[in-house]
């Protein structure tokens, strides 16, 4: 039988996705442009410094190469 820590934690983590999900949905059907676009913004910026990040932590140099 889960503690009531974690099952208050279980609950609380429900309870914020949920709010999220909403508030989501609600900005998407107010200002669809705007909440695409940043939608969109903030996942290329996320691609790329997690890519930076994997390429840091693998400890590969930079792309560039020099002739």
């Amino acid at each position: 039988m889960p503690s009531i820590k974690k099952a208050a934690a279980r609950k609380m983590a429900k309870s914020a996705a949920k709010h999220t999900a909403h508030g989501a949905a609600s900005k998407l059907r107010r200002d669809p442009m705007r909440t695409a676009t940043l939608l969109g913004l903030g996942g290329a910026l996320g691609a790329v410094a997690g890519w930076l990040a994997a390429r840091t932590a693998a400890g590969t140099t930079s792309v560039s190469t020099g002739s």
